[in-house]
């Protein structure tokens, strides 16, 4: 009896799948549905691996009959359901916030998990030759073309449209699409399979990775980019400056804490951030910088962000959709002067919200 193969690279794509386990678990990070998702697609991965190592053995014990060749053409079949099934997964994740877009999106992915079913009796993306080589079926490069369209149409729609995604994590996501169009591309042109499993292994740790640096630079209260990613953004950004910068004080919180509890309190600031975030997301980034202060960077007209804020401060109360809490804040807005430094222009915009948080608290006094 012939033993199993082993086949390094395979092995290579497990590890990446227990490396990322292992520092998912041991660094609890992600929210569940995160951990899900990337338990899901190493399942797959590996169930993946293990489906090639039992075509390889079936290719080394064969006859070469036209028998071995339809059994290894429908184990080759089975091998590639991994895709679809991946791509449902990265689509489930979005659940919450499905639209249309994703309902084609599912639907494409059925298809191709449809057509790699019927693949193991009709050729619709290859066949084995009878050499037992895998050859691409007639049609086969727009099946290549589509799956691969289908994956990047779910990162950009579903992870850097959705998410606050800054630049980090954009060039992560492209070089995860790249990645997967090198390994199909080696696929169809050369019949590198390996390959394949290979570069999805890769994509699957940089996934991993932009995931982590997503939940990083998040306010896990508001949903809004926290202080590292403001960090990031602002204080570590030397060219294309933001002309025009907000800072903003939740008004009261501390009383609103110690007389609600510090749950309400949250609420509170989640209520305020998402109620600002709805009306100034046009005009630029909304940052969570600390307890009750946030930061609007801008390049817009400073006189479009002043009607904005005019009319968040008229407001009594927040959006009804995100809590029935007060709309109280204080802020100051800045012009970046010439040759004025990121640092500059912060102090100045914080020492102007604290200019008139006074104010506020004065006439409140009187």
């Amino acid at each position: 009896m012939a033993f199993f193969p082993l086949i390094s690279s395979d092995l290579i794509c497990v590890t990446i799948v227990l490396y990322v386990w292992v520092r998912m678990y041991a660094n609890p990070m992600l929210e569940p549905k995160a951990v899900r998702l990337f338990r899901y697609i190493g399942i797959t991965l590996i169930a993946t691996v293990i489906v090639d190592h039992v075509w390889e053995y079936f290719y080394e014990t064969s006859d070469l009959s036209s028998i071995s060749r339809q059994l290894l053409n429908t184990i080759a079949s089975i091998e590639f359901l991994c895709i679809p099934v991946a791509l449902f997964f990265l689509l489930m994740y979005h659940r919450e916030k499905w639209d249309l877009a994703d309902s084609i999106s599912l639907a494409a992915d059925i298809i191709f998990f449809i057509l790699d079913i019927v693949n193991i009796w009709y050729p619709i993306s290859f066949y084995l030759d009878k050499d037992f080589a895998m050859t691409n079926a007639p049609y086969a490069a727009w099946l290549y073309l589509g799956g691969n369209i289908l994956f990047v149409f779910i990162l950009a729609h579903d992870f850097l449209m959705t998410y606050n995604s800054d630049s980090e994590n954009t060039i992560l996501v492209i070089f995860v699409m790249i990645i997967a169009a090198l390994g199909s591309t080696g696929c169809y042109f050369d019949g590198d399979v390996i390959a394949i499993w290979e570069c999805f292994a890769i994509v699957y740790l940089l996934l991993y990775l932009a995931m982590v640096r997503l939940y990083d630079k998040t306010d896990p209260v508001t949903g809004l980019p926290n202080r590292n990613a403001f960090t990031t953004a602002y204080f570590r950004r030397t060219k294309n400056q933001v002309p025009v910068l907000v800072s903003f004080d939740v008004n009261h919180l501390k009383q609103f804490n110690d007389a609600s509890g510090h749950k309400a309190g949250d609420r509170y600031l989640r209520a305020f951030a998402q109620t600002a975030q709805k009306y100034l997301s046009p005009y630029g980034k909304f940052y969570r910088v600390g307890g009750d202060e946030f930061c609007l960077t801008s390049a817009s007209e400073p006189e479009q962000v002043q009607t904005v804020l005019d009319t968040l401060h008229h407001m009594e109360k927040c959006d009804p959709a995100f809590g029935d809490f007060p709309m109280d804040f204080s802020y100051g807005l800045v012009v970046r002067k010439p040759g004025e430094t990121n640092a500059e222009l912060y102090t100045r915009a914080d020492a102007e919200m604290y200019a008139n948080k006074r104010r506020i608290e004065g006439s409140e006094a009187r």
